[in-house]
């Protein structure tokens, strides 16, 4: 029994950990600003969208975000506790193979530095088909 619960559990890390086709650390300000260019050539021509966010208010080990994709605004609170500091946004839809054809970013909440009021992001893009860019910048 122990063998099949630590397969298991190897097996679970191990498609967890990888596959990540991009990935990137901000390190951020309060209300400094973050930006993902992504674009896709799926449809008809070149089509770009924007990811913006940004942070407000540190209390304790949460973090308020501020996030916009597409021109749609959206408010989370992350925390420093595991699955609660991440937001999963969906890039493109699904293609006929649900599992395969996936496209979606992971932002991570990664650290919080009280001391010089940083918090640090971690950005996680999965395209197993290489039908996104990616550009990341920093606003002033």
């Amino acid at each position: 029994m122990k063998k099949i619960i630590l397969i298991f559990f190897t097996f679970s890390i191990l498609l967890y950990a990888g596959g990540w086709t991009h990935s990137y650390r901000y390190t951020l300000k309060k209300d400094e600003v973050a930006k993902v260019t992504i674009g896709t050539t799926e449809s008809k021509g070149l089509t770009k969208y924007e990811l913006f966010f940004r942070w407000t208010l540190i209390v304790k080990d949460r973090v308020t975000v501020l996030l916009n994709y597409k021109g749609h605004p959206y408010q989370y609170v992350l925390y420093k506790k595991r699955a609660l500091d991440r937001v999963k946004l969906e890039l493109l839809k699904d293609g006929s193979n649900r599992l395969s054809q996936r496209t979606y970013l992971f932002l991570v909440l990664s650290d919080i530095n009280h001391g010089k009021k940083e918090v640090d992001f971690d950005i996680f893009i999965k395209d197993e088909r290489s039908r996104i860019f990616v550009d990341f910048a920093k606003l002033k």
